[in-house]
Protein backbone atom coordinates (compact mmCIF):
# COMPACT_ATOMS: atom_id res chain seq x y z
CA UNK A 1 0.00 0.00 0.00
CA UNK A 2 1.06 3.30 -0.84
CA UNK A 3 2.23 5.48 2.42
CA UNK A 4 1.12 8.80 3.08
CA UNK A 5 3.18 11.92 4.33
CA UNK A 6 2.10 14.95 5.53
CA UNK A 7 4.97 16.95 4.06
CA UNK A 8 8.31 15.96 1.27
CA UNK A 9 10.42 15.21 4.82
CA UNK A 10 12.66 12.55 3.27
CA UNK A 11 13.16 10.67 6.52
CA UNK A 12 9.57 9.00 6.78
CA UNK A 13 8.87 11.31 10.15
CA UNK A 14 5.58 13.09 9.44
CA UNK A 15 4.01 9.43 8.40
CA UNK A 16 -0.25 8.98 8.84
CA UNK A 17 -3.06 6.74 8.44
CA UNK A 18 -5.99 9.36 8.35
CA UNK A 19 -6.58 13.22 8.25
CA UNK A 20 -8.80 15.28 9.44
CA UNK A 21 -8.66 19.28 8.49
CA UNK A 22 -10.21 21.55 11.48
CA UNK A 23 -11.05 25.22 11.32
CA UNK A 24 -11.35 27.19 14.56
CA UNK A 25 -13.26 30.58 14.29
CA UNK A 26 -16.14 32.01 16.33
CA UNK A 27 -19.57 34.15 15.47
CA UNK A 28 -20.55 37.00 17.06
CA UNK A 29 -24.16 37.16 16.02
CA UNK A 30 -24.56 40.88 17.07
CA UNK A 31 -22.15 41.98 14.53
CA UNK A 32 -23.67 39.65 11.72
CA UNK A 33 -26.99 41.04 12.43
CA UNK A 34 -25.62 44.23 12.17
CA UNK A 35 -24.43 43.55 8.67
CA UNK A 36 -27.50 43.00 7.45
CA UNK A 37 -28.71 46.24 8.08
CA UNK A 38 -27.69 49.74 7.04
CA UNK A 39 -25.58 50.05 9.76
CA UNK A 40 -21.74 50.06 9.61
CA UNK A 41 -20.15 47.22 11.56
CA UNK A 42 -17.99 47.64 14.49
CA UNK A 43 -14.77 45.46 14.23
CA UNK A 44 -13.61 46.84 17.40
CA UNK A 45 -17.00 45.83 19.16
CA UNK A 46 -16.65 42.66 18.05
CA UNK A 47 -17.16 39.96 20.60
CA UNK A 48 -17.86 36.04 19.56
CA UNK A 49 -20.03 34.04 21.17
CA UNK A 50 -20.00 30.77 19.33
CA UNK A 51 -16.89 28.98 19.23
CA UNK A 52 -16.82 26.68 16.43
CA UNK A 53 -14.61 24.00 14.83
CA UNK A 54 -15.37 23.16 11.10
CA UNK A 55 -18.73 25.28 11.59
CA UNK A 56 -20.13 23.53 14.53
CA UNK A 57 -20.58 23.77 18.14
CA UNK A 58 -20.36 20.65 20.45
CA UNK A 59 -22.53 18.37 20.43
CA UNK A 60 -23.06 19.00 16.85
CA UNK A 61 -19.26 18.71 16.20
CA UNK A 62 -19.78 14.81 16.63
CA UNK A 63 -22.71 14.31 14.48
CA UNK A 64 -21.70 12.93 11.51
CA UNK A 65 -24.95 14.35 9.65
CA UNK A 66 -25.30 17.38 7.48
CA UNK A 67 -26.96 19.99 9.62
CA UNK A 68 -30.21 21.72 8.33
CA UNK A 69 -31.83 24.88 8.62
CA UNK A 70 -34.70 26.77 7.76
CA UNK A 71 -34.11 29.62 5.84
CA UNK A 72 -36.41 32.67 4.92
CA UNK A 73 -38.45 30.63 2.16
CA UNK A 74 -39.68 28.37 4.80
CA UNK A 75 -37.39 25.71 3.01
CA UNK A 76 -34.81 23.32 5.25
CA UNK A 77 -31.40 23.80 3.49
CA UNK A 78 -28.40 21.71 4.61
CA UNK A 79 -25.31 23.48 5.40
CA UNK A 80 -22.13 22.64 7.44
CA UNK A 81 -21.52 19.26 6.14
CA UNK A 82 -18.39 17.87 7.54
CA UNK A 83 -18.37 17.04 11.01
CA UNK A 84 -15.08 16.89 13.36
CA UNK A 85 -14.96 13.87 14.71
CA UNK A 86 -11.69 12.33 14.63
CA UNK A 87 -11.70 8.51 13.99
CA UNK A 88 -8.78 6.42 14.94
CA UNK A 89 -7.91 2.83 14.93
CA UNK A 90 -5.58 1.83 17.91
CA UNK A 91 -1.97 1.84 16.85
CA UNK A 92 -2.13 3.97 14.10
CA UNK A 93 -1.67 8.14 13.76
CA UNK A 94 -3.85 10.93 12.65
CA UNK A 95 -2.76 14.18 11.08
CA UNK A 96 -4.81 17.03 12.13
CA UNK A 97 -4.49 20.14 9.43
CA UNK A 98 -5.47 22.78 12.36
CA UNK A 99 -6.41 26.22 11.31
CA UNK A 100 -7.18 29.66 13.10
CA UNK A 101 -10.43 32.10 11.09
CA UNK A 102 -10.97 33.99 13.86
CA UNK A 103 -10.31 37.81 13.79
CA UNK A 104 -10.35 38.75 17.01
CA UNK A 105 -8.98 36.58 19.79
CA UNK A 106 -6.56 33.36 19.95
CA UNK A 107 -7.98 29.71 20.33
CA UNK A 108 -6.12 27.48 22.03
CA UNK A 109 -7.12 23.52 21.88
CA UNK A 110 -5.75 20.38 23.86
CA UNK A 111 -6.26 16.79 23.62
CA UNK A 112 -6.42 14.68 26.57
CA UNK A 113 -4.88 11.13 26.45
CA UNK A 114 -3.57 10.96 23.27
CA UNK A 115 -0.61 12.97 22.37
CA UNK A 116 0.22 15.67 19.86
CA UNK A 117 2.89 16.01 17.35
CA UNK A 118 3.55 18.99 16.00
CA UNK A 119 5.23 18.95 12.57
CA UNK A 120 4.18 21.88 10.62
CA UNK A 121 3.73 25.55 11.11
CA UNK A 122 1.67 27.77 8.40
CA UNK A 123 1.73 24.98 5.98
CA UNK A 124 5.80 24.54 6.44
CA UNK A 125 7.77 21.40 7.95
CA UNK A 126 8.78 21.95 11.28
CA UNK A 127 12.30 22.07 10.48
CA UNK A 128 15.76 24.27 10.72
CA UNK A 129 17.46 25.36 7.60
CA UNK A 130 20.44 22.55 9.13
CA UNK A 131 17.43 20.08 8.34
CA UNK A 132 17.01 19.40 11.95
CA UNK A 133 13.71 18.33 12.89
CA UNK A 134 12.39 20.76 15.30
CA UNK A 135 9.07 18.97 15.50
CA UNK A 136 7.60 18.67 19.77
CA UNK A 137 5.28 16.79 21.61
CA UNK A 138 2.40 19.11 23.50
CA UNK A 139 -1.11 18.18 24.98
CA UNK A 140 -2.22 21.67 23.88
CA UNK A 141 -1.33 24.04 21.07
CA UNK A 142 -2.71 28.04 20.69
CA UNK A 143 -2.82 29.86 17.17
CA UNK A 144 -3.75 32.93 16.77
CA UNK A 145 -5.95 34.32 13.82
CA UNK A 146 -4.81 33.10 9.83
CA UNK A 147 -2.25 30.84 11.58
CA UNK A 148 -2.36 26.92 11.02
CA UNK A 149 -0.16 23.71 12.49
CA UNK A 150 -0.16 20.08 11.17
CA UNK A 151 -0.43 18.19 14.35
CA UNK A 152 -0.32 14.21 14.76
CA UNK A 153 -2.16 12.26 17.04
CA UNK A 154 -0.85 8.81 17.86
CA UNK A 155 -2.47 6.14 19.31
CA UNK A 156 0.72 3.94 19.44
CA UNK A 157 2.79 3.85 23.22
CA UNK A 158 5.61 1.43 21.68
CA UNK A 159 6.72 0.55 17.89
CA UNK A 160 8.62 -2.21 16.73
CA UNK A 161 10.91 0.10 15.34
CA UNK A 162 10.58 3.61 17.64
CA UNK A 163 13.07 5.51 14.86
CA UNK A 164 10.16 4.38 12.16
CA UNK A 165 6.73 5.94 12.83
CA UNK A 166 4.91 3.79 10.02
CA UNK A 167 6.41 0.43 11.76
CA UNK A 168 3.78 -1.85 13.12
CA UNK A 169 2.51 -1.10 16.23
CA UNK A 170 3.65 -3.09 19.20
CA UNK A 171 0.83 -1.42 22.32
CA UNK A 172 -1.46 0.54 20.99
CA UNK A 173 -3.04 2.96 23.65
CA UNK A 174 -6.26 2.04 25.35
CA UNK A 175 -9.69 2.10 22.98
CA UNK A 176 -12.20 4.53 23.61
CA UNK A 177 -13.77 8.33 23.62
CA UNK A 178 -11.04 10.89 24.22
CA UNK A 179 -11.68 14.86 23.65
CA UNK A 180 -10.10 17.38 21.73
CA UNK A 181 -11.51 20.31 23.18
CA UNK A 182 -10.64 24.13 24.25
CA UNK A 183 -9.30 25.10 28.19
CA UNK A 184 -10.51 28.43 27.74
CA UNK A 185 -13.80 27.34 29.60
CA UNK A 186 -15.38 30.68 28.73
CA UNK A 187 -15.18 29.03 24.94
CA UNK A 188 -17.10 25.66 25.67
CA UNK A 189 -20.85 27.38 25.61
CA UNK A 190 -22.69 27.62 22.82
CA UNK A 191 -23.52 32.10 23.92
CA UNK A 192 -25.95 31.47 27.26
CA UNK A 193 -26.15 27.27 27.02
CA UNK A 194 -23.45 25.56 28.47
CA UNK A 195 -21.51 22.62 27.58
CA UNK A 196 -21.11 23.17 24.08
CA UNK A 197 -18.46 25.58 21.99
CA UNK A 198 -14.86 24.16 21.11
CA UNK A 199 -15.01 20.39 21.64
CA UNK A 200 -15.12 17.02 19.52
CA UNK A 201 -14.36 13.57 19.98
CA UNK A 202 -11.51 11.09 19.30
CA UNK A 203 -12.55 7.85 19.22
CA UNK A 204 -10.23 5.77 19.20
CA UNK A 205 -11.48 2.43 17.80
Amino acid sequence: ATKTYAYNDGDGSTYYDVEYPIQMHGFDPNFHFVGMTFNPEGFADMKDKYFLLNGRSYPDTVNPDPLQTQSADGVYHFSQPLPTIVKITPGQRALLRISNLNVSEYHTLASLGVKMQVVGYNAKLLRDQAGNNLYYTTNSITLGGGESLDVILDTCAVRSTPSDPSSSCTTPIRAGTYFLYTPNLDHLSNDAENFGGQMTEVRVQ
